[in-house]
């Protein structure tokens, strides 16, 4: 509702802002001969001439003052604007791997193991160099609970030991590298192999 209603502000400031640029020096609006006039009525032979009704004008002050009312994004505000787009973009690469070739050791770009994936894709979205092994992964990764969880976030089996890493997607869903002889492929987090063997869900970016 807050993001609503500051968008809204903006909206209208900047309307007020065009109408006072849009203003002719007198004060005057100018008419132009465009041949449309033509499909008004002649008043010409009107015996009392026509009332001009002037409209309020905002003052730029008043445009300005409405401006400066307008509240800035706070730092926390900007940087969790920041990691939405990042998340976005995670999940728009992880996507792309889907039908790449599994290939044990290897972090792409065409071929992936489990870990090789997530570190492939936070590589080129962030700038971020995971270790190459899911368990190091889940060792740095923040632990969050399933409720929390927002597409970006990593999604980690085998329990104790965290042998095998997804990259969630949101939706209740994750992409991964499987294993031998299968293809990256998009799968429930919860299916029937991996609700018996979920260790949980961690979080490498800052918010």
């Amino acid at each position: 509702m807050h993001a609503h209603l500051k968008t809204l502000n903006i909206s209208i400031a900047a309307a007020l802002l065009i109408s006072v640029l849009s203003i002719s020096p007198s004060g005057a609006t100018p008419i132009s001969n465009d041949s449309t006039l033509s499909a008004f009525p002649n008043t010409s032979n009107v015996s009392q001439p026509l009332s001009v009704v002037e409209l309020p004008v905002p003052t730029m002050a008043r445009v300005l003052d409405h401006l400066a009312a307008i509240p800035a994004l706070t730092p926390r505000q900007r940087k969790v604007a920041r990691v939405a787009v990042l998340r976005k973009r995670i999940a728009i690469l992880g996507r792309k791997q889907v039908g790449d070739t599994y290939r044990a050791g290897s972090s792409g770009p065409n071929a992936f193991d489990c870990s090789g994936l997530t570190r492939y894709v936070f590589k080129q979205v962030t700038g971020l160099d995971l270790p190459h092994y899911s368990g190091a992964q889940y060792k740095m990764a923040r632990k969050i609970s399933r409720k929390n969880a927002q597409p970006g976030d990593l999604v980690f089996y085998l329990r104790g030991s965290a042998h095998h890493v997804g990259l969630y997607l949101g939706n209740g869903k994750m992409v991964h590298a499987v294993g031998r002889g299968k293809k990256v492929r998009i799968q429930p987090i919860f299916g029937p192999w991996y609700s018996r063997h979920f260790t949980g869900l961690g979080r490498v970016l800052p918010a």
